[in-house]
């Protein structure tokens, strides 16, 4: 079954063998501003890819013609045949049909309350449930439009609806350039510092708009209602309260309006509110915004659990020269295949301060690994930053 997810296509499986085409391009919305993170695959098959976080995407395939079909929530359904993989593809895709609340809902605000607190019951109601899962991590660091730090890893997962619990370490590749600013646990906010919802909001370090205390602590708008795949979803804003006194973001849910399952959340906030500029002194902060979206994917007919979460962050710091110095670091992590609990697998547990970039950068680098990788043939690609990085020699070799 197709579904509303970001990157749903990977988790069915990968078909590598045999595909010879290699198929390029970007996908845009209306306004030509690129979508990330949007479903690009064969339709009718199992076979697929994601875009980037510039909406670009490259897909191996054995043969043309081929239908392709793109799939992002918030967008309808679009299909391009292609016939010739000569140029890079641009494909446009359209908002899904909307529904204003005050045309199909008596009262909005009534209704975006009771699914919060639906799917907050839901989610709670479930927590003790375990899931295991191999899941790829891509995280790159850009300083003043230069790139400075890049790494990926391969990891066997043991999470819950609520977060990632542990995770076993398998290949990885890291590779720095001196200069910039480095993220030395960014991972850790994918793995535990953002749960998808609260459990213990006076212990959370941000608080999340779901949870036992969610309706207390923030405000709930009904956005609009958005029908695509048979499924209609409720796009609800939050803001936190204005008495709120802890570190709170704002943003988008995206819940099913029939079963309250959660299917995405978009959360902003300051990036100043979870880390520290250490190491960094006579700054003061310019810009500091955050962003995270993660995606879930049906489980059972009322179920959902997490497929991917991308995060980025856009620090700017005014030096004590008033020169402006710019980082950007994005990182996405998804599943590309859903496992019982492996054999021999620890799972080991993973705190808010695990030093998991120093973890990776002890690991030797094996090139042969990654030449001819199933996962990276199928997931968002950096073709052109790996292969510099790979003629100037800075990924670590142990």
């Amino acid at each position: 079954m197709k579904i509303l997810a970001t990157v749903g296509v990977l988790l069915l499986g990968v078909q590598a063998a045999a595909q010879n085409v290699v198929l390029t391009g970007r996908v845009v919305d209306e306004q030509q501003r690129p979508v990330p993170y949007a479903s690009v695959g064969v339709k009718g098959s199992q076979q697929g890819t994601a875009t980037n976080e510039i909406g670009e995407f490259s897909l191996r395939v054995a043969a043309l013609p081929q239908q392709l079909e793109v799939l992002c929530i918030g967008y309808g359904a679009t299909t391009l045949l292609v016939t010739s993989p000569a140029q890079s593809l641009a494909i446009q895709v359209s908002v899904s049909a909307v529904a204003l609340p005050e045309v199909r809902v008596r009262n909005p605000e009534a209704e975006a309350r009771e699914l919060v607190q639906r799917a907050s019951t839901k989610l709670q109601r479930h927590a003790a449930e375990t899931f295991y899962g191999k899941a790829f991590y891509r995280q790159k660091t850009r300083n003043n439009g230069v790139y400075r730090e890049f790494y990926d890893a391969f990891y066997d997962v043991k999470f819950n609806n609520r977060q990632i619990e542990g995770w076993d370490l398998g290949e990885s590749r890291y590779a720095v350039q001196p200069g910039g600013f480095t993220f030395t646990n960014f991972s850790a906010l994918i793995r535990v510092v953002l749960p998808t919802f609260s459990r213990q909001p006076k212990r959370e370090k941000l608080l999340v708009p779901l949870g036992a205390k969610a309706l207390a602590q923030f405000d709930f708008t009904l956005k609009e209602i958005q029908t695509s795949q048979g499924r209609e979803l409720a796009v609800i804003r939050f803001e936190p309260k204005p008495d709120v006194r802890q570190a709170a973001p704002s943003g988008l849910l995206y819940i099913d309006r029939q079963t309250a399952a959660l299917f995405r959340r978009e959360m902003t906030f300051s990036a100043g509110q979870l880390l520290s500029l250490n190491g960094v002194p006579d700054t003061q902060i310019e810009t500091d915004e955050f962003q995270v979206v993660s995606d879930y994917l049906p489980l059972t007919d009322s179920l959902t659990r997490l497929s991917s979460t991308r995060a980025q962050c856009r620090l700017v710091l005014r030096q004590a020269n008033g020169k402006l110095d710019s980082t950007h670091v994005a990182a996405n992590f998804f599943f590309y295949q859903y496992t019982p609990r492996l054999p021999n697998h620890t799972y080991a547990d993973v705190p808010r301060k695990s030093k998991d970039l120093q973890q990776v950068m002890t690991q030797p680098y094996n090139p042969a690994f990654w030449l001819d990788n199933a996962i990276l043939k199928n997931s968002p690609l950096d073709e052109k930053l790996v292969r510099d990085l790979e003629e100037q020699r800075v990924f670590r070799r142990i």
